[in-house]
């Protein structure tokens, strides 16, 4: 199922209900259902705080249910092109406070919360895909 919503933050309640709610048709507890919320929020944000700097845009959000009973996010904006994964101020949760880099901190929860985080560059779209399988407990 997907939508497309313009890349503001008025949106963000709206773009985080839709993947919420195919979330819970698929049947992820809540517990589940948070981490898939918080990763996508960080996410989205990024795409909207930082992708659009002189216009505006969309942003194409997509989910499924994959095999092993898994959730895709997938998150595609035409905005300026930035490979989240490849960010070279990686955050460090190890080095002491005054060492960290500014910035990263987003993209490292994102990639601890979900089980796959990939990125792709398609003509001129961002492609983010964000994975979530159901915990074994």
């Amino acid at each position: 199922m997907n939508k497309t919503f313009a890349a503001h933050l008025d949106n963000l309640y709206d773009m985080l209900l839709f993947v919420r709610s195919d979330a819970e048709t698929l049947g992820f507890d809540e517990i589940e259902i948070s981490k898939i919320e918080l990763a996508t929020e960080e996410a989205l944000v990024n795409i909207i705080s930082y992708g659009y700097p002189v216009t505006s845009g969309h942003i194409e959000v997509s989910c499924e249910r994959i095999e092993n009973n898994g959730f895709k996010v997938i998150l595609k904006d035409n905005g300026v092109p930035f490979n989240p994964l490849s960010n070279s101020k990686r955050f460090d949760p190890e080095a002491p406070v005054e060492a960290r880099a500014v910035g990263g901190y987003g993209v490292f929860f994102i990639t601890k919360i979900m089980d796959e985080v990939i990125y792709d560059r398609v003509g001129e779209s961002n492609i983010l895909t964000m994975i979530k399988y159901p915990s074994a407990e």
